[in-house]
């Protein structure tokens, strides 16, 4: 397995300033946020030169893009955003196989006012097969995140059971199931068959209030990463761990910190 971490941990870096930051602090790839105005350049408006360009810097480096992160939901309540979803999700997929990604990030999210969970994973199913048969014919891979309505794994891995395609995945972000009361033992269970990426970042909560999350450095919160790495071991895991931390930490701090870390938690399997 690998390690990465995603640009909202360096909003206001440019590409250059991302890949040597990646080179620096020894990690093996790079996930860009898309839809979030950042300079990296890896957005839907680049230009077929521009994509070529990023592919070809990444490659010079040595510097893989395990995802790209996306904000798009499924779970939508007015049938023109559910296209509007759909179709977005498809420009990014093309973006995607343009600069070398296999992976794409997207949301269930949360339901909406007045629909039962049910019909919403029906709705989340139905964008997500769509979705799917279309990245097929670009080898790309479009991954459901644990996270929102569907943080449990086991409503997440539900829903890309139904979808029924090999295109469709599970991100696991490992925090989000434990947050919601599955152990890491359970969640991994959920997600075995499906996942190809990770989302890795520490933190704490209050059993009362699991919402209200305080980001920590790896290994100073409440997930026990070094569980979650060694049962994805025990699938000889390829994809990354993906290092996600949104106004949390300077980057100059969080990235050499959870570097060590993980490599430490990945050589302690044998990885």
């Amino acid at each position: 397995m690998t390690i990465s971490f995603m640009t909202w941990v360096c909003p206001d870096w440019d590409l250059n300033e991302v890949l040597t930051a990646a080179i620096r602090y020894d990690y093996d790839g790079v996930e860009p946020r898309a839809q979030a105005d950042h300079p990296h350049g890896v957005d839907i408006s680049a230009t077929k030169k521009e994509r070529a360009a990023i592919k070809a810097q990444f490659a010079d480096c040595g510097i893989l893009m395990p995802c790209i992160a996306t904000s798009i939901q499924y779970a939508q309540s007015d049938e023109a955003r559910i296209t509007e979803s759909i179709e977005l999700s498809k420009r990014h997929v093309q973006l995607a196989a343009d600069v070398g990604c296999a992976n794409l990030r997207v949301f269930g999210g949360a339901t909406p006012e007045g629909m039962s969970f049910a019909d919403a994973k029906k709705r989340v199913t139905d964008s997500l097969r769509q979705v799917a048969e279309f990245a097929a014919d670009f080898d790309v891979y479009v991954c459901l995140e644990t996270h929102d309505a569907y943080s449990r794994a086991e409503d997440c891995s539900e829903v890309v059971k139904m979808v029924d395609h090999s295109n469709a995945a599970i991100l696991w972000d490992i925090m989000h199931p434990v947050r919601r009361g599955e152990t890491v033992e359970e969640s991994f269970g959920y997600v075995r068959d499906y996942v190809r990426h990770c989302h890795i970042h520490d933190g704490t909560w209050s059993e009362d209030n699991p919402d209200k999350v305080t980001l920590a450095l790896m290994g100073e919160g409440q997930i026990p990463h070094d569980e979650a790495i060694r049962l994805l071991d025990t699938m000889n895991f390829e994809g990354a761990l993906s290092g996600e931390w949104i106004a949390s930490f300077e980057p100059e701090v969080v990235l050499p910190h959870d570097a060590q870390k993980l490599r430490e938690y990945i050589q302690a399997v044998g990885g």
